[in-house]
């Protein structure tokens, strides 16, 4: 592979940035960063004069996946079709890392195809085989498990076994917890997604509620599976303390979408790494009435950001927060190093350092909004729009 040098852009590395500064990119990894710029520049170069140059988006959740393969109730799009869409959406948001957030709930009446036990197995074989060829953008597996699809158990237990998941958090979506303490929420969400009555909707909920016969201890063997397979394990939609004193117990590392700021602040304080979407930051709000993105950023409690289920909001988040006045090199963190660290892949991913991958963003701005010139994945160049 020949060496290419960025030259003259603006980089942000994780402790400055770097104006007018030049990258060395040799076999698909980092071999310099320097300031200044190069006095004579080869045909392979690129110019980032007046530009951002910022690490590959790591998404560390987003469920995009989910509607690129059942867009409608009754349509199922063939997994080849799908991904290769959705690649190259992925890659023009600026996401070279992507962990395809895939959940496992316990009835078909909570819906989607690609939610069922057996069909999700296939779907995660799917992306285990598809990333073996792959170079687009790196697709990681992270399997959301809902506990009271006790059925599911055996098939994550093989997943694990079988060294194809790549996070693994629990949910509880019983009406009245986490997500959905306010069930009104939850109420109109069913009848809009399934179609249902009010009354539909109501009886729905009911019989929700009557599946809730777990206990979270009940799951400890799963996470210390996961544990020493070496994959994240992370708890979703916190709304106790005592949720979180189970995932600290289980080794957990991370906490997604802490529903209130004391329990997003009990997680930060129990070393947890909270995780915020994006889509929440952008629209001044949570879709379920729940934590603010923006106000968990202000109070310092946030760690990532994730695109939850809109791909494009994470890097138009990063600027968002950058033209609010936010440490830039602070806020690159949370779509970048953070989720490295949390992952457990930051050896070789989550900034511009020396020795590691050329995962690369080179980005313009135009009224206070990025656009997304070139990327680079593993030092090739998988994207550009000029």
């Amino acid at each position: 592979m020949n060496t290419i040098r960025i030259f003259n852009g603006n980089i942000v590395t994780p402790n400055e940035i770097l104006v007018g500064g030049t990258i060395t990119i040799k076999n698909g990894s980092i071999v310099n960063i320097q300031s200044g710029s190069v006095n004579d520049p080869q045909p392979f170069d690129i110019d980032a004069t007046n530009k951002w140059v910022l690490p590959g988006l790591i998404d560390s959740h987003s469920d995009a996946i989910e509607q690129e393969v059942e867009p409608r109730p009754t349509s199922i799009m063939p997994l080849p079709f799908a991904f290769t869409q959705l690649e190259r959406q992925l890659i023009g948001h600026g996401i070279t890392t992507m962990y395809h957030s895939l959940s496992m709930y316990y009835s078909l009446a909570e819906g989607n195809w690609i939610r069922q036990n057996e069909n999700l197995e296939k779907v995660i074989e799917f992306i285990h085989d598809y990333r073996k060829e792959a170079t687009l953008l790196r697709h990681k597996v992270h399997l959301r498990y809902e506990m009271r699809n006790k059925k599911g158990l055996r098939t994550v237990e093989k997943l694990l076994v079988n060294n194809m998941i790549d996070q693994l958090s629990f949910m509880d979506h019983t009406p009245g917890k986490g997500a959905w303490m306010n069930i009104d929420v939850q109420r109109e969400k069913i009848m809009k997604r399934l179609n249902y009555t009010k009354e539909q909707a109501n009886q729905h909920m009911k019989e929700l509620k009557g599946n809730d016969s777990f206990q979270m201890e009940e799951f400890e063997w799963l996470a210390e599976l996961a544990f020493e397979k070496g994959v994240p394990v992370a708890s979703h939609d916190d709304s106790s303390i005592e949720t979180l004193d189970i995932m600290g117990k289980w080794k957990g590392r991370i906490s997604e979408f802490p529903i209130n700021l004391p329990i997003a602040k009990a997680a930060k304080s129990r070393q947890l790494s909270v995780v915020m979407g994006a889509p929440n930051l952008l629209l001044g709000r949570s879709h379920n009435d729940n934590l603010s993105t923006l106000h968990a950023i202000e109070e310092g409690v946030v760690d990532m950001l994730c695109s939850d289920y809109y791909p494009s909001s994470l890097l138009q988040g990063l600027f968002l927060l950058k033209n609010k006045g936010f440490d830039f090199v602070e806020i690159v963190k949370l779509a970048t190093l953070n989720p490295a660290k949390a992952l457990q892949i930051d050896k070789y991913l989550g900034s511009i350092e020396q020795n590691k991958l050329a995962d690369l963003l080179i980005i313009s701005e135009k009224d206070g909004l990025p656009i997304l010139e070139k990327v680079f994945v593993d030092g090739r160049l998988n994207y550009q729009v000029n």
